[in-house]
């Protein structure tokens, strides 16, 4: 099964979220650091908000941050909010809604297994599982103190970062 670019986006916002410590983020910040353009931050957002993963805060010192700890998200419960979590074979001719053998077939009935299965390996992994298997985020990082450069030696000039 291959996922769609929103649970993709959908995990790295809330990767880079874990890694924050509780402190809110600006989806900007985000659109920028993952190259995702911020329309489609603003539009995943609701979605994980309402899946009870996120909470928002407005004003200046506003923005995202999980709603409860990473180890009690889900990568099971993610995609359901994110993907389709049911597959139905089309019928061949006619309207969906003429087909009379939809109910019956025994394609969609194996499809829905296979799709069972998949998401119920995904509930084994939370999302503290992804966030210790990675670095933490440039700004993560950042915000923390740590830095993963060495120090300038006097006299020479910084790289550009890439």
């Amino acid at each position: 099964m291959r996922l769609t670019k929103q649970t993709s986006y959908a995990i790295r916002i809330l990767v880079h979220c874990a890694q924050m410590d509780g402190r809110y983020v600006k989806t900007a910040e985000i659109a920028r650091l993952y190259q995702i353009t911020e329309h489609n931050v603003l539009k995943i957002v609701p979605l994980l908000v309402e899946g009870g993963f996120l909470e928002t805060m407005r004003g200046r010192s506003g923005g995202i941050r999980l709603a409860r700890p990473a180890s009690e998200i889900g990568i099971g419960d993610v995609v359901r909010v994110t993907e389709a979590t049911h597959v139905e074979a089309d019928c061949f001719g006619g309207q969906p809604a003429e087909c009379a053998i939809r109910p019956a077939a025994p394609i969609n009935r194996i499809l829905d297994e296979a799709l069972g299965a998949f998401v119920s390996v995904l509930d084994r992994h939370t999302l503290q599982d992804l966030v210790s298997a990675r670095p933490r985020s440039p700004l993560a990082a950042a915000l923390a103190g740590e830095t993963d450069r060495p120090s300038r030696q006097p006299g020479r000039a910084a790289r550009p970062s890439l």
